[in-house]
């Protein structure tokens, strides 16, 4: 099946490092992503891989600027009804949160979305995973690099 498929690949993929040439923070992405081009994208400090045509997986990095001045705990309650979240984790200078994924408000049928936001000054740093449901198993190792991720290193 395309999952078994894809975790055998995840397990055996070398991972790249981008780094952002604004923020200098660095994300590791499978090598088989592809990385949606700049030209593609309006915002400072963002960037996008992907994998799929018909299951698609994508891992993006974003920043939000903390103009409220939530601590990170405020920051999760806020973050997780925007995100519709179902589970959340708070660390010291971050929180994971994730659940069904929704885009506008809507829910993506059979879709699931990981994220961490890490407290830097003003900004939150974010990284998230979207993901079909059935693919959960083949993502894990993404997963817990989005757990491990420091945002510089």
């Amino acid at each position: 099946s395309l999952p078994d498929k894809l975790e055998q690949m995840m397990c055996h993929t070398k991972m790249n490092v981008h780094c952002d040439p604004f923020y200098g923070y660095q994300i590791h992405y499978p090598a088989f992503f592809e990385q949606v081009p700049d030209s593609l994208i309006h915002e400072t400090g963002c960037c996008q891989f992907y994998f799929g045509n018909m299951l698609k997986i994508a891992q993006t990095a974003f920043i939000v600027t903390n103009f409220e001045g939530f601590t990170v705990r405020q920051g999760m309650e806020h973050f997780s009804m925007e995100q519709h979240a179902t589970e959340r984790r708070c660390g010291s200078d971050y929180f994971l949160l994730s659940g069904p994924l929704y885009i506008n408000h809507r829910p993506v049928e059979g879709y699931r979305f990981y994220a961490k936001y890490v407290q830097r000054q003003k900004l939150w740093f974010v990284q998230s995973l979207s993901y079909p449901a059935s693919c959960t198993r083949a993502v894990s190792r993404l997963i817990e690099q989005i757990n491990d991720w420091q945002v510089w290193e």
